[in-house]
């Protein structure tokens, strides 16, 4: 090959692999050659990833078959993917190897779906949670459901059976006492709920304590002297010779003892009421009863007023007595 001027030489814009260069070895001092083939692959496999520089134009990573990988390979050294957001440098996604490369991304991530474990979502359904005001406790009671709540709900027997049917559509009449009537059915009577209210605070059959209080029952009969206990009705029969009866010593507030005239004998024979140490309508002193049929009953108050006298059978002034 003649000597030529490098600039008379002709382009060689697709060099074959067998193409050889002419290269200067300044370290020995001569001149060698070598084949591109050759001068391709030396560059290629001498190049570390991290002796690439920054470039100062847009970079295509492209391969015409296989998969482009990203490998740190050093253990549990992340993957990151920065750039700049406006003039501001952002990491705007990292890989943590050490997390089995969980992602942690620097702002929203917009996908068409998600696949989580063996749960595939979709927009549909997840515009369902958009905008939910739904706590914690009030999605967990969806909890353990199996179909669609509605359709269940929906299915569910809306006309009431049994005992509660005259309800059903019927009003009740307002504040009436509910009960079973007849039919076995839930009916209204004609007890009012203000009514109802009477027995609030009862602690046994009222009739019981009625026929308690209604009229006062005479259990005792006595033809001589003798000392009462609170509660006590007397029947005193005086027709063999006057007698007392002797009150309680220690009688509380609300004490009764009743006494009655059973042989019309009281004006005859009187019957004394000993006071015990106690006042008999507020004074010091014992009770005499002279008039015949007399029935009167005796309840103790307080030291200051003792035991106050209600006349049960004659209609006299106590001073008649």
């Amino acid at each position: 090959m003649a000597d030529s001027k490098i600039s008379d030489l002709t382009a060689l814009t697709s060099p074959a692999s067998a193409d050889q260069f002419v290269l200067v070895d300044a370290d020995a001092g001569v001149t060698k050659k070598i084949t591109f083939a050759n001068l391709n692959s030396a560059i290629s496999g001498a190049v570390a990833a991290d002796d690439i520089g920054v470039g100062d134009a847009a970079v295509n990573i492209a391969t015409s078959a296989g998969s482009i990988t990203i490998d740190a390979q050093a253990g549990d050294t992340d993957i990151i993917f920065k750039g700049t957001d406006n003039t501001s440098d952002i990491t705007a996604l990292t890989l943590d190897m050490s997390e089995a490369g969980a992602a942690t991304f620097n702002s929203t991530v917009t996908a068409t779906g998600f696949i989580i474990g063996s749960a595939s979502i979709n927009e549909t359904e997840l515009e369902i949670l958009d905008g939910a005001t739904l706590s914690t406790t009030e999605l967990n009671y969806v909890d353990g459901v199996t179909s669609a709540i509605q359709t269940q709900l929906d299915a569910k027997q809306a006309t009431i059976t049994g005992s509660a049917t005259t309800i059903d559509t019927e009003s009740l009449t307002a504040s009436r006492a509910v009960i079973s009537n007849g039919s076995q059915k839930i009916a209204v009577s004609a007890t009012t709920d203000t009514e109802l209210g009477y027995v609030s605070g009862v602690t046994s059959a009222i009739q019981t304590q009625l026929n308690t209080k209604s009229h006062i029952n005479y259990n005792l009969t006595k033809t001589g002297t003798y000392t009462a206990v609170a509660g006590d009705k007397i029947l005193c029969d005086t027709s063999g010779g006057a007698f007392t009866i002797t009150l309680p010593a220690s009688p509380s507030a609300g004490d009764e003892v009743h006494v009655l005239d059973a042989t019309a004998s009281f004006d005859s024979n009187n019957l004394t009421i000993g006071r015990n140490s106690k006042k008999i309508q507020g004074a010091d002193a014992d009770l005499t009863i002279t008039t015949q049929n007399t029935g009167i009953g005796l309840v103790f108050y307080n030291d200051t007023y003792g035991w106050r006298v209600l006349v049960d059978a004659y209609d006299v002034d106590v001073t008649e007595l």
